[in-house]
């Protein structure tokens, strides 16, 4: 495949930006991939498994010349990196990040950019509860989505080779407003996430003397799998979109409560109700 861009900086060689660096590799979009990070042994890690054919702790070395620059690092970093990397930056340079929320990353940016950086707000529908390099594989993108937040400032041409690029390394692309993301992702993937780690919390306060864990099966294990995840990440991710994450857990302790009430009441017509309509749910968006 002809090259979409012919020098790709990548800050965040880990699962996310390592995926992309490595699918992007294979299919020939990009010419030459660059590792950006302020840790030489993730960095030389990166470099040691073929991730980036460069690496740099240096900014300024590592964005000359360059024509696409991706921010995968935490959500909490990427204005700031993005803000501090705009002198070394190229004109027409297109930007784009991975962040799970979108309303402040893309507000913020947008009104900070000059006009002639081209950014393009975007999340990558995917991942794992691994992290670093060696997390890094080039099928993460495959048949997922990516959601890009495109709004009337972003330039048209950005979007395109942005969507080109997603859509080379396997992503589904969509387009939805910054808001109407970070409210759907509340949803999808982050009270998931907080109620996983609730889940484990919940058997810590039980388990009084480790007996419980090792009884622990595989449904407890799947549906908490997620709970490996960073939990600084989530911290932040949880700060970020914090407004839409509280009305997530509001709506789930309703749930909650109504599923006690049945219980309470020993209504289990009513119960077996909720969970035959929850089950139809689930089979519904498994065959989507």
């Amino acid at each position: 495949m002809k090259p979409i861009f012919k020098r790709a900086v990548i800050a965040g060689v880990g699962l996310i930006g390592g995926s992309l660096a490595i699918a992007g590799k294979k299919a020939g979009i990009f010419e030459t991939v660059v590792g950006l990070g302020r840790t030489k042994a993730t960095l030389n890690r990166a470099l040691a498994l073929g991730i980036a054919d460069e690496i740099s702790s240096d900014m300024e070395q590592a964005l000359k010349g360059a024509d696409f620059f991706f921010i995968a690092t935490p959500v909490e970093s990427i204005i700031s990196l993005c803000i501090k990397a705009v002198p070394f930056m190229e004109k027409g340079c297109v930007v784009t990040d991975g962040g799970s929320v979108k309303g402040k990353i893309v507000r913020e940016l947008d009104a900070a950019l000059p006009s002639y950086i081209k950014f393009v707000g975007g999340h990558p529908v995917a991942g794992t509860e691994k992290s670093g390099p060696d997390s890094a594989f080039a099928t993460l993108y495959e048949n997922r989505y990516t959601i890009l937040t495109p709004t009337e400032t972003t330039d048209p041409t950005a979007l395109n080779r942005v969507t080109k690029m997603w859509e080379a390394v396997g992503s589904k692309t969509v387009t939805m407003s910054p808001d109407e993301h970070d409210e759907a992702l509340a949803v999808i993937s982050h009270l998931p996430h907080l109620a996983a780690y609730a889940l484990v919390e919940t058997l810590g306060k039980t388990d009084r003397n480790g007996e419980i864990k090792k009884f622990v099966a595989g449904g407890f294990k799947d549906i908490t799998r997620i709970a490996a995840s960073h939990p600084e990440m989530w911290r932040d991710i949880f700060e970020m979109n914090k407004g839409e994450v509280l009305r997530s857990v509001t709506n789930f302790e309703a749930s909650m409560a109504g599923f006690k009430k049945d219980i309470e009441n020993d209504d289990f017509g009513s119960l077996l109700k909720k969970l035959e309509n929850a089950k139809n749910l689930r089979l519904a968006i498994e065959n989507q």
